[in-house]
């Protein structure tokens, strides 16, 4: 592959999973702030079913999402060019925990929805 191929690709990347972050950051600041001033709103068994369903799948879109970010990453890191492979950059990314990067995000997203469900139930 040309580096200029695989900077592209890198790049692309990167910018799918810097997008993923303000959705993320969105979808649960507003579970905080419904359960923070929701009041008697929360008693209604439909609003606790919408904002525990809005938590869950707006979670699970951006676990599958992150993780395709990080298997495209894995692989990039093995095609990566002889000239970005042997610089320290290339050192250095070689040596990245993908496969607890990619157990990580799944669990900490899961904690965070779960502790929003308890909340809200």
């Amino acid at each position: 592959m040309q580096e200029s191929t695989w900077a592209g690709i890198v790049d692309s990347r990167q910018r799918a999973g810097n997008a993923l972050v303000l959705p993320f950051v969105i979808v649960h600041s507003t579970v905080v702030v419904v359960l923070a001033f929701g009041g008697d709103a929360l008693g209604d068994s439909s609003v606790q079913l919408a904002v525990a369903a809005g938590a869950i799948i707006a979670s699970l879109w951006c676990v599958m999402q992150w993780d395709g970010v990080f298997v495209d990453w894995a692989a990039l890191i093995q095609d990566a060019p002889e000239g970005v492979a042997s610089g320290a950059y290339g050192r250095g990314i070689a040596k990245a925990p993908i496969g607890m990067l990619r157990v990580i995000g799944p669990v900490f997203t899961g904690v965070l929805v779960v502790v929003e469900l308890l909340a809200i139930y």
